[in-house]
């Protein structure tokens, strides 16, 4: 029996962990997710608050788009755990404030999670039919590794640890579902060397460098999200638009605008950066953000301020919109910066996607799969087919 320690629950974390815990319970346990955030998702997280029960904000994917045999087969799985997203799409001149719908391509199925949740998925991935948390499973909320480490020994387990070096956990596999452990951009935000990285230089294992290497060549487009929350009047403004998903063309500032109703008269809006306006803001990453709260990264307030005065006027230069002071908005407006989210460049073979020397193993959008790089979809196809590679170098 093996242990499993998966750093990141978000979609691929949480779809690795199910299929190892519904087709190898003989062989792996305990399965131990540890998540930066406050819940499951990574970039399809769900923001929440106890003082507006009815608020949610799907602030990094409002939707996912499934279009391959396994995600297809992954969503047949999950029941009712996810739900059509049917909200109009469209193409929204930046200038002129005209509207063209967008088409859903044939074969393709828009999902959201439960109720509307784009967490849901992720977390419905790691419960059974009786919504009851799958038996190997365990998992580590606000819970950030700062450090690896793996003696040589072919039994010695890795062991994680926190910003003081204390331990908190270890487990005989590793299993990166996203590549900030393991990507430079981890010592630009947070110092030092990625976990990972500096774990593989002691070790000497060429298939785990050759890996490495692959990612470290990844590049991420960056995005300013600013999340708001409305009701009444304002809120009916906003639900009143011809569409729930718009893709600003021609924009210097703004390259998406998501609006999520909560109910008769309260909705969400999110709004996306264009990736060079987010460039352009390196180091501001959301005081509220969790790589603020946990992982310390240095965020200025007073420039937090400034890039949602921005982008707020920014919004307000489009035609059409409603027209808001901050002050009409019941929540937020709140900062958050996607740093890591938005892989480009060659994505990790699935050849080096399982290092069995090392007992490493990479699964999420950054991996290759049959889906597009950057998806929802090829993170969730990417737990299912690193889980079954693990398997044949694990057998019972």
């Amino acid at each position: 029996m093996s242990s499993v320690a998966i750093i990141g629950n978000g979609i691929a974390g949480a779809s690795v962990a199910r299929r190892l815990a519904l087709t190898r319970p003989d062989a792996f346990s305990p399965i131990s997710l540890y998540e930066i955030g406050r819940g499951p998702g990574g970039r399809a997280a769900t923001r929440r608050t106890r003082s507006i029960p009815e608020l949610r904000i799907n602030h990094g994917a409002p939707y996912a788009d499934i279009s391959t045999r396994t995600g297809r087969e992954m969503l047949a799985s999950l029941g009712d755990a996810t739900t059509a997203y049917t909200g109009p799409r469209c193409t929204l001149d930046g200038a002129t404030g005209a509207v063209a719908p967008r088409r859903q391509e044939p074969g393709t199925a828009l999902i959201t999670g439960r109720d509307g949740e784009m967490a849901n998925i992720a977390g419905d991935l790691l419960r059974d039919d009786e919504n009851r948390l799958l038996a190997p499973v365990t998992t580590h909320y606000s819970s950030m590794v700062r450090g690896l480490s793996r003696g040589r020994a072919s039994d010695d387990p890795w062991v994680l640890s926190d910003k003081n070096g204390e331990e908190i956990g270890r487990a005989d596999w590793l299993i990166a579902a996203g590549s900030g452990i393991a990507h430079p951009r981890w010592s630009a935000t947070f110092g030092g060397e990625p976990p990972l990285v500096a774990a593989a230089s002691d070790l000497g294992d060429a298939r785990l460098n050759d890996a490495l290497e692959v990612v470290a060549q990844q590049t991420a487009a960056p995005v300013l999200t600013v999340l708001l929350y409305c009701t009444g009047d304002l809120a009916a403004q906003w639900q009143s638009l011809a569409f729930r998903d718009a893709v600003v063309a021609d924009h210097a500032v703004l390259s998406k605008i998501s609006i999520q109703p909560c109910g008769e008269a309260r909705c969400a809006v999110v709004l996306h950066s264009t990736d060079d306006y987010a460039a352009g803001n390196a180091g501001v990453h959301g005081s509220s953000s969790s790589a603020a709260r946990v992982g310390d990264a240095s965020s200025d307030t007073a420039r937090e301020a400034a890039i949602i005065e921005e982008m707020l006027v920014a919004l307000d230069g489009i035609p059409g919109l409603p027209a808001a002071s901050n002050a009409d908005y019941a929540f937020g407006p709140l900062l958050h910066r996607w740093g890591n989210a938005f892989p480009q460049g060659e994505p990790l073979p699935q050849a080096l996607a399982v290092c069995p020397d090392a007992r490493v193993a990479f699964c999420g959008d950054y991996v290759r799969t049959d889906a597009r790089m950057g998806s929802c979809e090829s993170a969730l196809v990417s737990g299912v087919e690193v889980a079954d590679a693990i398997s044949i170098n694990n057998p019972a």
